[in-house]
């Protein structure tokens, strides 16, 4: 009898900062994982580990709503600046997300 290849869920993180980084070398160990940053250096690190990455500029939501189509879960890890655009652009998106960023305002608008 043939086993079915397990698919792994794909997961993308946005920032590839202090705490992006570490959370995708944590789920890469388990997961698909992509991460994402503006920053080249950053994602040098990241890619030192085997993980997959992805220079983007979050500020361009329309880009950034078309990178999270291909994605199970989308973990956000942006500067506190970028938090609140940043939620709303996955949300509207209609993609499941967990979220460590900094809001300079409530999220409850």
């Amino acid at each position: 009898m043939r086993r079915e290849a397990v698919m792994k869920k794909k997961i993308v993180i946005l920032g590839a900062g202090l705490v992006g980084k570490a959370m995708a070398i944590d789920l890469a160990a388990t997961f698909d994982v992509t991460s994402v940053d503006i920053r080249e250096e950053a994602l040098k690190q990241v890619e030192r580990r085997g993980i997959k990455t992805q220079q983007m500029d979050f500020s361009d939501i329309h880009l950034l709503s078309s990178l999270l189509s291909g994605f199970d879960l989308v973990i956000g890890a942006v500067p506190g600046f970028l938090g609140f655009q940043t939620a709303r652009a996955v949300i509207e998106a209609g993609k499941k997300m967990v979220d460590i960023s900094f809001f300079p305002r409530t999220p409850f608008y």
